[in-house]
């Protein structure tokens, strides 16, 4: 019986015992109440920093700089440190991955710049400063709840919802049907407090991920697992892909999440990726098994990563 071909390839080589990037962010807030954000990116070949001046509340980048801290011409085109600042003026919300795609080309290192920079922005969207309790402008709209945890959760969550109208049914937990769910269910939300650092803090906001890709069963496939640990979240995905594209197993782990009692539910979606065979349209599947209104953005963003470390033919 032969081989399958295989549907897609590692874009690098991978290591005998595995490969592994790390990304960490730190984000403060400035005087002048406009963020810096501070990144670092690392695998065995190269170590990138970009730091990003991003006003706020429209998250425009105002200054942009750049570092290759490792890794040779091969790997990180030095010419990348001159296009990669050319982003500057763009918005990190709607639009900016393509932005960044057209700003770098094709020059050796594109994919690693595109990874750092995406994850600077989705970073960036985290860091949303407002006054000590502000969500209690929202204390009618969860008047109907008992004094404690959940009635401030509702008032977090419209809060959320009306300052920030991209979040407004973005995911399962910021859909207007789990509106319901803070009646129904003990909810908590994170320390409302770290949303309100003063001028001048620094890292107000931080993030750490760990994307591993390694090959099992002889060549058979890749496993992959990426982990999320920041001020409001801790969870992590794990999925073996055969060479054919279909999904043997998968599965997603949590610690903290945003909104305790509803976002659980979607950390359960992941198992139903098994069975599935992707192909370069797999954002389209993901989406509609971890992703969308139904989903959890985090889990999306955590499995389409890994898959970007494959090119698919």
């Amino acid at each position: 019986m032969s081989n399958p071909v295989p549907l897609f390839f590692p874009t690098q080589s991978i290591p005998g015992d595995g490969y592994s990037r790390s990304f960490e962010v730190e984000l403060d807030l400035l005087e002048n109440r406009n963020m810096r954000v501070r990144g670092l990116q690392s695998d065995y070949r190269h170590q990138l920093a970009y730091d990003w001046v991003v006003s706020f509340p429209d998250y425009q980048i105002i200054e942009a700089s750049a570092e290759h801290l490792s890794g040779d011409a091969s790997v990180l085109s030095p010419e990348l440190l001159n296009r990669c600042i050319e982003i500057q003026g763009a918005s990190t919300s709607q639009g900016f991955m393509k932005k960044v795609v057209a700003t770098l080309g094709d020059l050796p290192g594109y994919r690693e710049h595109l990874a750092l920079a995406l994850e600077m922005a989705r970073a960036c969207l985290q860091g949303f400063p407002v006054p000590k309790d502000d969500h209690k402008r929202f204390e009618d709209a969860a008047n109907m709840l008992p004094p404690g945890p959940g009635q401030i959760a509702r008032m977090a969550w419209e809060r959320d919802r009306a300052d920030w109208d991209r979040l407004c049914n973005s995911c399962y937990a910021y859909r207007d049907e789990s509106a319901s769910l803070f009646a129904e269910r003990e909810v908590k939300c994170f320390d409302l407090d770290l949303m309100s650092p003063q001028p001048g803090q620094a890292r107000f906001f931080w993030r750490r991920k760990q994307l591993q890709i390694s090959e099992f069963g002889a060549g058979n496939g890749f496993s992959c697992h990426n982990k999320m640990d920041d001020t409001f979240h801790e969870l992590d995905i794990s999925f073996d892909l055969q060479l054919d594209g279909t999904i043997s197993s998968a599965e997603s782990q949590w610690q903290r999440l945003a909104f305790e009692g509803i976002c659980d539910d979607t950390q359960l979606l992941a198992k139903g990726l098994v069975g599935e065979r992707l192909d370069s349209k797999y954002a389209r599947v993901l989406a509609g098994h971890v992703g969308g209104r139904s989903g959890c953005t985090h889990l999306y963003d955590l499995a389409t990563d890994c898959l970007r470390m494959f090119e698919w033919t």
